[in-house]
């Protein structure tokens, strides 16, 4: 029996076939069997299950390796709707790793990873502290605690990697450091010998730099410079996340010099989301009026606290940073004109970014995870728009201001980042990012025409559209643009485990 006449699990009919690697770009039909893509083919094929897919862009599902909300069930909901059939939590990172991954075996609707969080281990150093979702950072940030600007002893600074090694053993993916919510605790020293132990395993360290400003003597280019070139000295790859927010104005000049510094062989990835503010916390290091103000170029007024959604004063800033550090705030970084250029550049990858939401309750979860309920309605879900929009925004992007190819956007959504980490120690990711037989089936079929985000800065949970069906492991969790309730095709992206 041959390949066109066997019966495959679902059929894909007469979609625009996208695969970023090859380069093939033409109609054809797909069949899914066992998980993986089984063929692609002009021929007729037979399923028991069948997409009409005429008129649509069949894709490689997308990638992001930067979601905060990866193991957070209403967060991945919406990213799925946004095309991610990969969620990772890459910068932050897990800690215990072990304790990341457990709690999503079995119940995950996405694909799932995160890295050794460096953050979350300095404050089980220097706090004793203790999660139950391995989901530590987005718990450290009641205070301005000791693992933000504690400089680790010799002792500490062992113990510090020592944990890192174990999360590394447990199956991280790389090392997740934060630098810039750290900066007056964490010496280049520390950073360089945490990414001496990626480098060691043949991983990848990730970084948000350490300055965010356009001045000397704290260029936010000075801090991408100092991630290629800890990272590289140990042969440990570099992902750089939100760039633009970090270099401002220099993004053109940032990705120019990464581009050379790869053509040299370093292996270094720029990430960024397509968004001119973000979101963090109150008592977060680049948001001081010392540096926000005077380095950033903006004022009080570019902030705005989530839980209200309203800008802020001086008067308010003050009194919130000591009343609620950890208080979600958005934040204006880089112009329209910047985010566009780094959005087009060839070689920069996406990522969200994504950040649990929240509402007038600061609800959690039975076990303690900062979120809302999986059935919360989008009116009372607040968050940034990123955490639901970001993948469709860039390709609405696309079709409105044709800033780039369309391949070059499929790329950007899925290859680059996987072929980064597949050069970095992390093989599982040679079957993704591609519209192959042979890879798995994550797939995400949109209308170039009519692909749109919705979220707004005032309802930043309001789903994408022009995505009717996204696959995972050739399950579907998106019908008709609507989800799948009640199906966990999600499995991790983990290195082999060592040590439990």
């Amino acid at each position: 029996m041959t390949k066109q006449n066997e019966l495959y699990d679902i059929v894909i009919n007469g979609g625009r076939v996208m695969d970023p690697e090859s380069g093939l770009d033409a109609v054809r039909n797909v069949g899914v069997k066992d998980g993986q893509i089984a063929i692609i083919t002009e021929e007729a094929l037979d399923g028991n299950e069948t997409i009409d897919a005429a008129g649509h862009v069949v894709a490689p599902g997308f990638i992001d390796g930067h979601s905060h909300s990866a193991n957070d069930a209403f967060g991945v909901k919406k990213g799925i709707l946004d095309g991610r059939t990969t969620q990772m939590d890459l910068e932050a990172g897990a800690w215990p790793v072990d304790v990341w991954y457990d709690r999503l075996e079995g119940r995950a609707q996405a694909n799932y990873g995160a890295s050794v969080g460096h953050l979350p281990i300095r404050d089980v150093v220097f706090s004793d502290i203790t999660t139950t979702t391995g989901n530590l950072f987005l718990e450290m940030w009641k205070s301005k605690s000791q693992w933000s600007v504690h400089q680790a002893s010799p002792e500490e600074l062992e113990q510090i990697l020592e944990l890192i090694e174990q999360g590394i053993r447990q199956g991280g993916l790389g090392v997740g450091t934060p630098i810039g919510y750290a900066t007056s605790g964490l010496t280049a020293y520390e950073v360089n010998q945490a990414w001496r132990l990626a480098g060691k395993h043949g991983l990848f360290a990730t970084v948000h730099g350490r300055f965010s400003s356009l001045s000397l003597p704290t260029e936010g280019i000075l801090g991408t410079l100092e991630a290629i070139a800890s990272a590289n000295m140990h042969g440990a790859g570099i992902l750089v996340h939100h760039y633009q927010a970090q270099v401002l104005s220099a993004v053109e000049d940032v990705a120019r010099m990464v581009d050379q510094a790869r053509e040299s062989g370093v292996k270094v990835l720029l990430e960024m989301y397509p968004y001119t503010f973000g979101s963090s916390v109150m008592m977060a290091d680049y948001l001081h009026p010392e540096n926000y103000q005077n380095n950033m170029g903006h004022t009080y007024g570019d902030i705005t606290l989530v839980k209200t959604m309203q800008p802020l004063t001086k008067e308010t800033y003050e009194e919130e940073v000591k009343k609620e550090p950890g208080a979600t705030i958005l934040f204006e970084h880089c112009t329209e004109k910047d985010m566009v250029k780094a959005m087009a550049w060839p070689s920069v990858c996406l990522g969200s970014d994504a950040v649990p939401y929240i509402d007038g309750e600061g609800s959690k979860d039975a076990e303690g995870g900062m979120t809302v309920p999986y059935g919360c309605p989008d009116d009372e879900a607040h968050g940034h728009p990123r955490n639901a929009g970001t993948y469709a925004k860039v390709f609405r992007y696309v079709r409105e201001q044709k800033v780039m190819p369309l391949m070059t956007a499929v790329a950007k959504s899925s290859y680059l980042l996987c072929k980064f980490m597949e050069e970095c120690g992390v093989p599982q990711m040679a079957a993704k990012g591609r519209m192959q037989v042979g890879a798995d089936a994550d797939i995400t079929i949109f209308d170039s025409d009519t692909i749109t985000d919705n979220s707004t800065r005032e309802n930043g949970s309001l789903a994408s559209s022009g995505i009717p069906h996204v696959i995972v492991n050739g399950v579907p969790v998106v019908k008709d643009s609507k989800i799948v309730e009640g199906v966990y095709p999600g499995k991790p992206i983990r290195r082999p485990v060592t040590e439990v």
